[in-house]
């Protein structure tokens, strides 16, 4: 991925303001560039199709017992008016796919996958909620905490001709913490890193295609409880915890080379449930999405140089988060 302030790349975030409106704004500056009216609930996630057509948006209701879904239609940066798409029950989640528009949910049934698309949803699956998601080829991949929180499960999920169809993949062990807040960051098809938190501090595992190897700690604790996202990013790893972000410098090996922190004056979301969507990377940079506001760090030199960018006023801005590369 080229530097976002190369000449021939655009790159736009997209979030949500003070009163809940869908916001796109410039993903160097933070300057909004256009927005749409909010549904009334709480933002919870949102997802862009592949082609970049459509927005789609979460929120939830007032007691987080459901929510719903609204679709906005999205063309180089200018965000339309929103549409109801669907309801979730309880908590939920979105990703969107070429085959249209994952949806998780967990309320007290246990929890679910299901597939939106062409205004239908296909018939759901139960199945452990998912804490880190991503694409591979024509299955959806993620990091599940099993049906009991007890397990670090990669699992994966494929829409046939006769629906859904919910596969277990490698066991990667027990998770550091309960409850869990471990998060996975694919590398390739078979490869990844695994963040935890144990006894404090920040753990990370390699993954291979016969399971983690033994963790290697940070050294930024104690008194570290959650780690919200992880991500790759400038030849760094980024890793996100409630009110700090660390950026961990890799060798080619993925060893560990160095680490520094970034304090993000402002809290983040606990992401309990699902994978938390505060966590944005394009080029050289990070968008962060606080209680605050939205930050932007940036990376250099593979990670061997970090600092929050003054330039980028993000004051108004709130996640979830996204960015979105302009069509040129």
């Amino acid at each position: 991925m080229k530097r976002i302030s190369s000449t021939d790349e655009v790159w736009y975030g997209v979030g949500f303001g003070l009163a809940g409106e869908v916001v796109v704004f410039d993903a160097e500056t933070g300057a909004v560039r256009s927005s749409a009216e909010g549904g009334g609930g709480t933002p919870r996630d949102m997802a862009v199709d592949p082609d970049g057509s459509r927005l789609w948006v979460l929120e939830e209701n007032e007691d987080a017992s459901g929510g719903e879904i609204r679709v906005c239609p999205f063309d180089e940066g200018a965000v339309g008016a929103c549409a109801h798409a669907a309801w979730v029950d309880g908590g939920g989640a979105l990703f969107a796919t070429n085959e249209g528009l994952w949806v998780f949910e967990h309320a007290t049934y246990g929890s679910r996958w299901k597939v939106l698309r062409e205004g239908t949803i296909a018939k759901g699956v139960h199945a452990p909620r998912p804490a880190s998601v991503w694409r591979e080829g024509d299955r959806v991949e993620v990091l599940s905490y099993g049906v009991d929180d007890d397990r670090l499960i990669r699992m994966s999920g494929t829409l046939t001709e006769n629906g859904l169809v919910v596969a277990t993949g490698l066991d990667l062990g027990s998770p550091g913490e309960r409850p869990p807040t471990a998060r996975f960051v694919p590398l390739s098809a078979d490869s990844g890193l695994l963040w935890d938190v144990v006894g404090g501090d920040v753990a990370l595992r390699k993954v291979g295609a016969e399971g983690a190897e033994e963790a290697v700690m940070l050294g930024v604790g104690p008194g570290i409880d959650r780690i919200e996202a992880a991500a790759v990013l400038s030849g760094a790893a980024i890793v996100l915890s409630t009110n700090t972000s660390w950026i961990v410098q890799l060798g080619e090996e993925n060893e560990v080379l160095g680490v520094t922190a970034v304090a993000l004056e402002g809290e983040v979301r606990r992401a309990g449930t699902f994978f938390s969507r505060d966590l944005a990377t394009v080029g050289d940079r990070a968008l962060v999405a606080t209680d605050q506001g939205v930050r932007a760090i940036l990376v250099e030199k593979e990670g061997k140089a970090a600092f929050l960018d003054d330039r980028f006023d993000g004051s108004r801005l709130r996640g979830p988060l996204l960015v979105v590369r302009a069509s040129n």
